[in-house]
């Protein structure tokens, strides 16, 4: 994939490094947080059927693309997702979102590396 944000793990910090369009696209620059505010992190089959509530601000265009923040009653998610492909779900504390949501090519991967 194109234009694809990348997940970089080190030893004290996740970043969601994306592309110069998903910045455009999402409003927003790179997402760091610390791995210590990593509550749970889990594999999903489809990222954008974990993405609910008001886009603000972002992009979505339904199973194509859906970058940004989205707002709901359950709490504010950071969605990266391109596609309805596989995904990883970060659950957060301490941080000004709740969760990421984001695509991946080997989910299970990602989730070992967090875990």
């Amino acid at each position: 994939m194109a234009c694809v944000a990348n997940l970089v793990i080190n030893e004290d910090t996740v970043t969601i490094a994306m592309s110069a369009a998903e910045k455009a696209e999402a409003l927003h620059r790179d997402l760091t947080f610390p791995r210590s505010s990593v509550t749970s992190v889990r594999a999903v089959t489809d990222g954008m059927a974990e993405v609910h509530g008001i886009r603000m601000p972002g992009a979505y265009f339904p199973d194509v693309i859906m970058v940004g923040t989205f707002r709901s009653g359950a709490g504010t998610t950071f969605a990266v997702c391109h596609g309805s492909g596989p995904a990883i779900v970060i659950d957060l504390t301490g941080q000004h979102y709740d969760r990421i949501v984001m695509t991946v090519d080997n989910p299970e991967e990602a989730v070992t590396s967090l875990s």
